[in-house]
């Protein structure tokens, strides 16, 4: 403390009203480009060690104000000057601040904490304002602070229950309605398609059957449930794919075609191949995958090399293989068709080497698909990056390797029994 200086109080602070406040603000405006100190939630917890001194009619009030980012460090050394005869303040100054001199928020957060102990009521006991600030001691007195310590919460009184012929109607009305709320979902006797075939609700239906559950039991649970029909419809009803919000709903929590190899050698259950499988992330895709969508162009090409019809379908899923999917971009009678659009020519061995091999992450995907669909043979395709002016497609005839499918399968069913079941039951 300075000479001269004592210790501030709640008895012996100079009073700073509105009037003072106002006038103050209107003779220095441009000082007053940062208001953020005058925030309560600032400057309480940022002022510490406040000492005054009394001169005739004019009182100085020092304080040390804490960094807000670097709390740990010395405080800003902040005083207000006040004639408390004319009550008006003669000045506010920051010391130690780079951006005093066009007006900063510390001198600003005196200001007003002065004015704000001016309007709180007088008590009994008196308190002594000498002392770190709340802010400073973030770190080393104070280690952490529990939600409900930041925050007055208030309790919200429980309303009481007068039966349920309110909710009745609500449910009566939305099933009437066909709506597709999640209010609805939950009371729908009868479940759609699409429901039929979501694991999500699958595994709805599995947990009313059940005070232990398992994968293994869920995966059987899911063969019993699912049918040819409802496998096909499903194919027909996602045939749009990524355009379609159904094509999405049924590829949630499986383990799709395009996700086949990352997830069979993932080891990683928390990561990001556990996020895309469970699709935490929007679906963006790449340049490629953008450029990829309109393969009208490419399927015509590849129509007429190999002299066969083309039609796009939807997303794959087999009755007896319930976790897994597959996307084709198109079928024939004999060929299932997967079709790759790399947009720079440096991007082709993503998908071929040099040897002309497909690599492995895409011939696990081509695999899938052909499994799936029950087909004996596949279709790899690669459009050329110049697709557009020279109509160049490679195209790869790949058999069903029943053996790779079954490892690979296995291997991902693993992780997804470690990985994504538990997220999936809970």
């Amino acid at each position: 403390m300075e000479s001269e200086y004592e210790q501030a109080t709640s008895t012996n602070l100079p009073v700073v009203d509105d009037v003072m406040i106002c006038r103050f603000v209107l003779s220095k405006k441009c000082e007053f480009s940062d208001t953020s100190g005058a925030r309560a939630t600032y400057g309480d917890d940022a002022v510490g060690y406040v000492q005054l001194r009394r001169h005739d009619e004019i009182c100085t009030v020092k304080a040390l104000i804490a960094p807000e980012h670097k709390v740990r460090l010395k405080g800003y050394e902040v005083s207000v000057t006040i004639n408390e005869s004319e009550q008006c303040i003669i000045d506010s100054k920051c010391y130690d601040c780079a951006a005093s001199e066009g007006g900063c928020k510390h001198g600003v957060a005196l200001l007003f904490w002065l004015y704000r102990r001016t309007l709180e009521p007088s008590v009994t006991s008196v308190e002594c304002y000498w002392r770190k600030s709340t802010l400073s001691k973030v770190g080393s007195t104070i280690k952490g602070q529990r939600m409900r310590e930041l925050f007055n919460f208030r309790q919200v009184p429980s309303l009481p229950t007068k039966g349920t012929a309110f909710l009745d109607k609500v449910i009566s009305t939305a099933l009437k309605s066909d709506s597709h709320s999640i209010l609805a979902t939950m009371y729908k006797s009868e479940v759609n398609i699409l429901e039929k075939a979501s694991l999500y609700h699958l595994c709805l239906s599995y947990k009313k059957t059940t005070d232990a559950p398992n994968a293994e039991d869920f995966i059987s649970f899911c063969q019993s449930n699912l049918n040819s029909e409802i496998c096909k419809s499903i194919n027909t009803l996602t045939i749009l794919q990524s355009q379609s919000k159904a094509w999405f709903d049924v590829r949630y929590a499986r383990i799709t075609a395009s996700k086949l190899h990352e997830v069979a050698h993932c080891k990683t259950v928390d990561g990001a191949t556990t996020a895309a499988v469970l699709a935490a992330s929007k679906f963006r895709g790449t340049k490629a995958m953008k450029r990829g969508l309109n393969l009208e162009d490419v399927l015509k090409v590849i129509a007429e090399e190999k002299n066969i019809k083309l039609e796009r379908v939807g997303m794959t899923i087999n009755d007896m293989y319930p976790i897994f999917g597959a996307s084709a971009d198109a079928m024939s009678d004999k060929y299932c068709v997967e079709i790759k659009c790399p947009i720079k020519t440096n991007t082709v061995k993503n998908y071929i080497t040099p040897e002309g091999e497909i690599t492995p992450k895409p011939y696990a995907q081509l695999q899938l698909q052909i499994f799936l669909n029950k087909k004996q043979w596949g279709l790899f395709c690669v459009a050329s990056p110049s697709f557009e002016t020279d109509r160049n497609v490679t195209i790869k005839e790949i058999p069903l390797d029943e053996n790779f499918c079954h490892n690979v399968m296995e291997q991902a069913q693993a992780f997804w029994k470690k990985a994504i079941f538990p997220i999936l039951i809970n």
